[in-house]
C-alpha cells in the first residue's frame, strides 16, 4: 500500500511551482534552475498523462482531488507518489545548489 494519500499527493504537486520558486536565489545559475524546472515538468507530465488531465500542477492536484476513493488502487497512488518524490528530488538538488551559492 502507498504511504500517500490522495490528498496528500494533491497537495504535494500542488505545491511544486512555489517549492521551485523557493528554491531559486537571485544567484542560481540558470542552467541548474531549468534542469530543476524540467525535472518537474517531466514528472508533472507522466502525471497528467495518468490522471488523464492537463499537464500542470493545480490540473493534476484537481485530478487527484476529483478522484473517488473507491477508483483509487495502490499501484496508482505508488506511481503518483514517485513522481512527486522525483520532482522534489531536482527541487532539492537545485535549493542544494543555491544554498551553497
Amino acid at each position: 500500500m502507498s504511504k500517500s494519500t490522495p490528498a496528500d499527493l494533491a497537495i504535494a504537486f500542488r505545491s511544486l511551482p512555489r517549492r521551485l520558486r523557493e528554491a531559486t536565489s537571485p544567484d542560481t545559475d540558470p542552467a541548474a534552475r531549468a534542469t530543476a524546472a524540467t525535472g518537474v515538468d517531466t514528472a508533472l507530465g507522466a502525471a497528467a498523462i495518468q490522471m488523464a488531465c492537463a499537464s500542470s500542477a493545480e490540473a493534476v492536484a484537481a485530478a487527484i482531488e476529483q478522484r473517488h476513493t473507491i477508483d483509487w488502487v495502490s499501484s496508482d497512488l505508488d506511481a503518483l507518489q514517485s513522481l512527486a518524490r522525483q520532482a522534489a528530488a531536482a527541487i532539492r538538488a537545485l535549493q542544494n545548489l543555491s544554498d551553497n551559492a
